[in-house]
């Protein structure tokens, strides 16, 4: 009797890899995509701002996504956000960034009025202290809304963080992310797509654990 109810463990553990297996092979590409969309989630709406999410060096793709933003009405404003290390210089940076900034944007056909530059320190943690100092500006400038536009696998993470600054401050946050060298839909085809997934992945988890998203945000976009 022992040696058939192990004969029968051992069958049904056969069977389930087996259809484990089959279902990997048929259904991958659609459990990769939807790995990419949790990390990456779209929000619909419209808002009064656009805030281009902080990093070294501003890129143009980015700035033409903010653009696009504002052309089609979803918001009014073009909210540029760059961090400042004080500790390092950045290569390819020119010193008067704000002013370099603001010239670009003007030559892309936007006015003085529609967008605003904000430079932020680079402190850690990197995303909770630029969305702390970002939506206390643009609170006191009675802004109400915003579409958070974020570098690919980076968004989920800070669209969370965002998202709970912008709360007692009474601003609703809309993740739009934008994909710079790899397409969503096939981001597991290309090394730097597969890095950048299982990096921000870590990092997802990482401001999970330490509290500064709630445990939500891995159920709700």
């Amino acid at each position: 009797m022992k040696k058939r109810k192990i004969s029968r463990t051992k069958l049904f553990s056969f069977v389930l890899l087996g259809v484990g297996v089959v279902f990997l092979v048929f259904y991958y590409q659609a459990i990769l995509i939807g790995a990419g969309r949790f990390l990456a989630p779209e929000g619909v709406g419209r808002a009064d701002v656009v805030i281009l999410e902080g990093t070294e060096l501003i890129r143009e793709k980015a700035i033409d996504t903010g653009k696009g933003l504002l052309s089609t009405g979803r918001a009014h404003r073009l909210v540029l956000v760059y961090q400042k290390s004080e500790d390092e210089m950045i290569f390819g940076r020119p010193l008067d960034y704000n002013l370099s900034l603001g010239q670009k944007l003007e030559d892309l056909g936007l006015r003085k009025d529609q967008f605003q530059i904000l430079e932020v320190p680079k402190k850690h943690p990197i995303t909770l202290f630029e969305a702390k100092c970002v939506l206390s500006n643009l609170s006191k400038n009675g802004a109400r809304s915003a579409i958070l536009l974020s570098e690919d696998f980076h968004t989920r993470r800070s669209y969370w963080t965002y998202k709970q600054v912008g709360i007692p401050l009474g601003i609703e946050i809309i993740p739009c992310p934008y994909f710079m060298t790899y397409r969503n839909d096939t981001w597991w085809q290309q090394a730097y797509g597969i890095r950048n997934f299982i990096g921000e992945s870590l990092k997802f988890f990482y401001y999970l654990l330490r509290g500064y998203i709630p445990l939500k945000s891995l159920l709700f976009a």
